[in-house]
């Protein structure tokens, strides 16, 4: 009987094994992590079918030939070419990064540095608090906060020095802020980021929570995933085992392969001239012409859910803590430049998804506001681009009109956001030959 049992044992066992390394190897292949996780149980199931009830042990040798030669030299190859992972840098939930990380500028994850003049990024420090903090003196957000900005790249400053972040510049406002931007986040990450950092949250605070209408939308299955990566401290050994693998499987040499041979051609980025004022023209590097604005598509049903999801947890995450709460959307570049571009006097919506999206979040009761026309009027009255040059994120112009925005709305009782501009200004665009 006991004989019977370890039998069986080992034969479960070898198929484990086996469907472990045939998930890792459909994990090279696809694109989604889930493709790898759920075709994990089924690959088990079938080997155990194979070898114990097919008594086709002996032929298991072969079997694993395949998968682990390949995983053999993703291996190796990541050995001798250790590549530079998001997890050394981040936490599961992607709610901050390491705290006291110092890395000097090199093309890592945290640098993200801009193409423009003003991406003179030489080193990034990671707070204690795991935010980001100045290189120098390593002193970052206060203990305590009061006045609140949480985002993805376009509030952690990418492209630009700590000096030109937001931080340094409502300081200079007179703004003791505690920024909380971490790269790449999207929405529930900003609520597992609000979590993290609640305890520190003053009663009477303010706190603004910034969507940009680029890339923030995302799809349920994404707000899951981050969701479940977001409760890992109830199993961090199999999470943190997942994460490994997921970043070690985007730096391997055939992840990289197909996904060159499955992407679109992008078209390259040419110099156009913005004509913001009379004696002011600014560059900006595009891949089209900024006039002919190339219309988004409205949001999907499944998007329009994940925002509702989001804006319902955010509820109840600040049901019942005396708190300011504004969700404050950024426009997409295209939408902003297309404006510029054809000498639009009044600030004219064409992003059907920022509509939309500012919409539901009215319909949720949260103070909503609106980055667009504001800065739309600050470029056209001064005349300076607020993206740097070949890059999607502020500049440090587009970072100080944001921290005055911030400002503007975290007044007791903030007044209308109008912006006074000249709407005889001329703007065009002309195409710049490189």
């Amino acid at each position: 009987m006991l004989r019977n049992v370890l039998i069986q044992f080992l034969y479960f066992a070898l198929a484990a094994l086996l469907g472990t390394l045939y998930a890792g190897l459909v994990g090279l292949v696809t694109y989604p992590l889930r493709a790898s996780l759920i075709s994990w149980p089924v690959w088990i199931g079938l080997f155990w079918i194979v070898l114990w009830r097919f008594k086709l042990v002996r032929y298991a040798g072969y079997f694993a030939a395949l998968p682990l030669s390949i995983l053999s030299f993703e291996f190796v190859r990541t050995i001798t070419h250790p590549p530079i992972y998001a997890f050394q840098y981040m936490s599961l939930d992607r709610s901050h990064y390491t705290p006291a990380t110092h890395v000097k500028n090199g093309g890592n994850y945290l640098s993200q540095n801009g193409k423009g003049k003003e991406g003179n990024v030489t080193a990034i420090h990671i707070g204690e608090d795991g935010f980001r903090a100045d290189p120098e003196t390593g002193r970052g957000n206060p203990p305590r906060c009061r006045e609140v900005l949480i985002g993805d790249s376009m509030i952690y400053g990418s492209g630009l020095p700590y000096s030109d972040t937001l931080r340094p510049v409502l300081a200079k406002m007179g703004v003791d802020a505690c920024v909380f931007g971490v790269a790449g986040n999207s929405p529930v990450d900003y609520l597992a980021t609000l979590t993290f950092v609640q305890d520190r949250i003053d009663n009477d605070a303010h706190i603004a929570i910034y969507v940009y209408a680029y890339n923030d939308f995302v799809s349920l299955n994404k707000y899951m995933e981050r969701w479940l990566r977001g409760v890992s401290p109830s199993f961090s050994v199999i999470t943190g085992l997942i994460n490994y693998y997921d970043d070690w499987r985007r730096t391997t040499f055939i992840q990289a392969l197909l996904r060159r041979s499955t992407a679109a051609p992008k078209t390259g980025a040419q110099l156009w001239h913005l004509r913001i004022s009379e004696t002011k023209n600014d560059g900006v590097y595009w891949p089209h012409d900024p006039s002919r604005y190339q219309p988004t598509p409205p949001l999907g049903r499944e998007q329009r859910a994940t925002f509702k999801f989001f804006l319902q947890r955010l509820r109840l995450l600040v049901a019942n803590r005396p708190w300011q709460v504004s969700i404050v959307f950024i426009p997409d570049n295209d939408e902003m430049l297309a404006n510029l571009a054809n000498s639009s006097a009044i600030f004219q919506d064409l992003d059907p998804r920022r509509v939309e999206a500012l919409k539901i979040c009215k319909a949720h009761s949260f103070h909503c506001r609106d980055l667009t026309a504001y800065l739309y009027g600050r470029v056209v009255a001064e005349g300076q681009n607020p993206y740097l040059p070949e890059d999607r994120h502020f500049s440090v112009f587009g970072n100080r009109v944001v921290a005055e925005h911030y400002l503007s709305i975290a007044k007791p009782n903030p007044s209308a956001e109008a912006v006074a501009f000249s709407p005889a200004t001329h703007v065009n665009s002309r195409r710049i030959m490189r």
